[in-house]
């Protein structure tokens, strides 16, 4: 009788094997830094800029942002400024510092206290995507991310996060690879978790 109750149990084994074999390929790494003088208890207001694209994909830099608001609007930590109020006073603010449209904005200490004094917030979340990249063995999505402080131009929180979605076993059992749009969730989430 024990061994007929054994065997059965083998399938079930080999089954949940094979299901965290495929688990295993959907990984992520984060690098963070937090400024040991942070204080974020004054900070009850966000703007989340547009991101650095320095990828092949033309709409990277929209999709982390978005990710990244969305996740933070989630964590009702922060209120967050609507990305069209930020678009709109950031071309005011590049007018106003004589930059040209379609450059990256300089963030001098001068430039962040007018976008902070316009916006009404305390800090700003801006960034890059480093890589994007949706493959059919599985993509990978990396970003950096910081936080600066809207009166005093200093880093308070900096990370930068890494998530792949491929691995030896999902090809081997002939699994996709997971795409971009769950990478980048799971990119900004494994960043947040590191400050919020």
């Amino acid at each position: 009788m024990y061994n007929r109750l054994n065997t059965r149990f083998i399938p079930v084994r080999a089954v949940l094997l094979v299901v965290l074999l495929a688990l295993t390929g959907c990984g992520a790494s984060v690098v963070r830094y937090i400024n040991p003088d942070a204080n974020f208890s004054y900070i009850k207001k966000v703007a989340v800029l547009p991101f650095n694209n320095l990828t092949n994909d033309r709409y990277a830099g929209e999709k982390v942002r978005a990710a990244l608001t969305v996740d933070l609007l989630s964590r009702r930590v922060f209120d967050v400024m609507e990305q069209g109020e930020v678009s709109k006073v950031l071309t005011l603010v590049l007018r106003a510092t004589g930059a040209e449209e379609g450059m990256v904005l300089e963030l001098d200490k001068e430039t962040l206290k007018l976008l902070g004094e316009r916006l009404g917030v305390q800090a700003v979340i801006l960034g890059s995507v480093d890589d994007f990249e949706d493959r059919r063995s599985g993509g990978i999505v990396s970003l950096s991310v910081r936080m600066l402080d809207t009166s005093s131009g200093i880093i308070l929180w900096q990370a930068k996060a890494t998530a792949s979605g491929g691995s030896i076993w999902r090809r081997m059992l002939g699994l996709e690879g997971v795409d971009t749009s769950t990478l980048t969730r799971k990119a900004v989430k494994e960043a947040l978790d590191t400050l919020l």
